[in-house]
Order: C-alpha cells, then structure tokens, then sequence
C-alpha cells in the first residue's frame, strides 16, 4: 500500500511534508516526488513528518539523506520529525540522526533547524 504524502506550507520557504504508513522500496516514490519539489527552491526550509510511519527501510533512509544534502547545497535544511521507536532507531544505526536534526514535533524541529540557520 502506498503511503499518504501531504506538503503543506508553514511560511514562506518552510515546507511540512506529512508522511503515513510505510516507507521502503516499493512505496517511497511519493515521498520522493515531494522531496524533490521542495529541493527546486533556494533556501528551503523542509520538515518530514515520519510520526505516522510503521516502518522506514534503508532506501527511504537514502531519500533522506539525499535531500538533506541537496537542500543544504542550496542554502536550505531539512529535519524530521519522528516518535515511533522503530524509525527512530533506524535514525540511529545509520547515524543519520547526527546529520539530521530529529525532534518529536515539528515546533521543536523547525526551532533547530531556524537555530542552525542564524
């Protein structure tokens, strides 16, 4: 089953990415298509919100991980928001948790990442 992928904007040059069910090789093109929107502008400012995934596996991992360089090429960032222990672990075995600033809500991600900026 394909997950739900909603982008909403926050501000000007801050995006939310809401994300639902699961993430792995046969579904994250939507999440992917929604990561590359938001890579088209200079300075963007991006959260993915992972709190509804049951399940996030190494591909979706890359997808990330690819955004977030691309986005700070440009000028911009990205942050996750995650809460489920099973995604954030994967965060962590990867260590992408040190590369990307993770919180367990959007106010408190897009604070880290409004901090990181200034």
């Amino acid at each position: 089953m394909e997950p739900v992928v909603q982008t909403d904007r926050l501000a000007e040059k801050e995006l939310l990415i809401s994300v639902s069910g699961e993430l792995d090789l046969h579904s994250v093109g939507g999440l992917q298509d929604a990561l590359d929107e938001a890579m088209n502008e200079r300075g963007e400012v991006v959260v993915v919100n992972l709190g509804n995934v049951d399940l996030i596996d190494s591909i979706a991992l890359g997808a990330l991980a690819r955004a977030s360089r691309r986005l700070r090429e440009n000028g911009g960032a990205l942050g996750v928001v995650a809460s489920n222990a099973d995604v954030v672990r994967a965060f962590e075995i990867t260590s992408l948790d040190r590369v990307i600033p993770m919180a367990s809500t959007t106010v408190d991600v897009l604070q880290r990442l409004r901090s990181l900026a200034a």
